[in-house]
């Protein structure tokens, strides 16, 4: 059990490359604004940490509405296009007249990048990487690279493990991925960058973060993570060089490398998560599977 626990975390916890949306393998949103007229329309590709509920109704709108881990700020729609609750927020159908729209939200300092499909819209499908302007990778598809690193840090009187790892993306992005092997109270994970920090959005005890810049291979840019938690903090500094990869570290000495969290990655084999009515699938290669790893067909 404790390896397929760890097969589906590490689908979950995939680098951050950019493929494009299987619309075919996301299932459709359920319409609770009544009626039907909603019914087979649209679909959402979360974001980590996002979670969508459905079509409802605010007010007399028709809405996809989703929350996050923290209070919303921002989003990228017009402002008449949707409207702010707390840590939801309800996007208005009308703003999405194409067949696929990209959306960023901002809660809790976290950037949330996700799309949405209307199956009557119009225009085409055309999410690759490198067709948006400034959007090449550098020096073309690189392979991704992972580096691993461990270490036990004093959490307010007691030894938590953190296991990390850096992911050098082909987008020449970088994805920071922490996990920690107990829970923190009020933890605040946040990763520095040449002095700029960025907050990483959390699920359990975990979090992942990918930046937007990109970092050219060579590169040994500052970086630690800082664990904030309720009275103090844990640093953890990273000796990391921009496409350097290594083994990740095995739970036991003399264990297997990689059996504990891990992160599998994608070369021609393309990963994605499915978050339905609350439970997460693993799409592999076009087949589906459940949070224990079981092939559903």
């Amino acid at each position: 059990m404790k390896k397929i626990f760890s097969f589906v975390l590490a689908l979950m916890c995939a680098s951050g490359l950019s493929f494009a949306t299987d619309w075919s393998s996301i299932a459709f949103l359920g319409d609770g604004a009544g009626g039907g007229a909603y019914t087979n329309k649209y679909k959402v590709e979360a974001a980590f940490g996002q979670n969508v509920v459905n079509i409802q109704l605010d007010g007399d709108k028709p809405a996809i509405y989703s929350y996050f881990l923290a209070a919303v700020t921002s989003c990228s729609l017009p402002a008449d296009q949707y409207r702010i609750n707390g840590a939801g927020i309800y996007l208005y159908l009308s703003a999405f007249v194409a067949k696929e729209t990209a959306v960023s939200v901002e809660a809790g300092g976290v950037t949330y990048d996700f799309k949405v499909f209307y199956a009557d819209g119009t225009g085409e499908i055309t999410d690759e990487p490198g067709d948006e302007p400034g959007d090449e990778p550098q020096e073309g598809d690189l392979t991704p690279a992972t580096f691993y690193g461990r270490e036990v840090k004093d959490v307010a009187g007691t030894d938590v493990t953190f296991n990390w790892s850096i992911t050098r993306n082909a987008d020449a992005t970088l994805t920071f991925e922490i996990s920690w092997s107990s829970e923190i109270a009020g933890v605040v994970p946040q990763v520095s960058i040449n002095d700029a920090y960025s907050t990483l959005p959390m699920q359990g005890t975990m979090a992942r973060f990918t930046t937007k810049e990109t970092y050219t291979d060579g590169d040994k840019p500052v970086i630690f993570f800082l664990i904030a938690y309720t009275g103090n903090a844990a640093r953890i500094d990273v000796d990391y060089t921009v496409g350097a990869s290594n083994e990740q570290p095995g739970d036991e000495p003399g264990e297997n490398p990689g059996q504990g969290v891990e992160s599998i990655q994608p070369s021609a084999i393309s990963y994605q998560k499915v978050l339905r009515n609350g439970m997460l699938y693993i799409i592999k290669n076009g087949i589906r599977y459940n949070a224990l790893g079981a092939e559903i067909r």
